[in-house]
C-alpha cells in the first residue's frame, strides 16, 4: 500500500498505524457440547496420540460430561487416527459410552466444524491480532465461554436435518 503524505507528516502519530509482528502459528483446540451442556476448551499442544486423547481429553472432560448428560448420551466424533486408536476404543467401550460411529470415508456431518467457524469469526471481529499462540488461545478460551447456549442448541437440532440432506443428495454436497 502506499502513503502520501506532507512533508514533516512522516512520524506524526495521527499519520502512524501500529501493526503487530505476530507472523502466525496455530492453535488446535478440542471442545465437545451437546443441548445443553459445553466442556472446558482444550489447548492440544504437540501431536495428539491415541493415548493423549484418552489421557488428557477423554478421561478428564468428555467422558465426566457424558455421564452427567445420562445413559442416552452419543459420543460423536470424527475418523482422525487419534480418535479410532484401539486404546481409545477399548477406552469408550469400558467406560460404557455411546459412540456414533462413522464410515470410513463419509462427509464430515459433525456440527463441531461450523461451531470452530463461528469461534474463528468471533475472535477475528472483537479482539486485535494475537502477540502470540498463547495470547490467541486466551482469545478462543473467552470466545468460546461467552458463545450463547442457543448456537449449540441450534446445531444440534440439525442433524436430523444434515442426515436426511446427505441421504438425499447420495452422500455428494450439502449446504452444511
Amino acid at each position: 500500500m502506499r502513503v502520501w503524505r506532507r512533508q514533516g507528516e512522516r512520524y506524526i502519530d495521527a499519520t502512524v498505524q501500529e501493526k503487530v509482528a505476530f507472523g502466525g502459528g496455530s492453535v488446535m483446540v478440542w471442545g465437545a457440547f451437546s443441548l445443553h451442556h459445553r466442556t472446558p476448551l482444550f489447548h492440544v499442544q504437540g501431536n495428539l496420540t491415541g493415548l493423549r486423547y484418552r489421557d488428557e481429553i477423554l478421561r478428564p472432560l468428555a467422558v465426566p460430561t457424558l455421564q452427567q448428560m445420562g445413559p442416552q448420551a452419543v459420543y460423536q466424533d470424527d475418523n482422525a487416527r487419534p480418535r479410532r486408536a484401539r486404546v481409545v476404543n477399548d477406552f469408550l467401550q469400558q467406560s460404557g459410552v455411546n459412540r456414533m460411529e462413522w464410515p470410513a470415508c463419509s462427509p464430515d456431518l459433525n456440527p463441531i466444524e461450523n461451531l470452530w467457524d463461528e469461534l474463528d469469526r468471533k475472535v477475528r471481529s472483537n479482539h486485535p491480532p494475537p502477540r502470540d499462540v498463547q495470547h490467541l488461545y486466551q482469545m478462543l478460551q473467552a470466545e468460546w465461554q461467552a458463545l450463547p447456549q442457543r448456537i449449540f442448541t441450534t446445531l444440534v437440532n440439525s442433524m436430523r436435518t444434515r442426515c436426511v440432506e446427505c441421504q438425499n443428495s447420495q452422500g455428494g454436497y450439502t449446504h452444511y
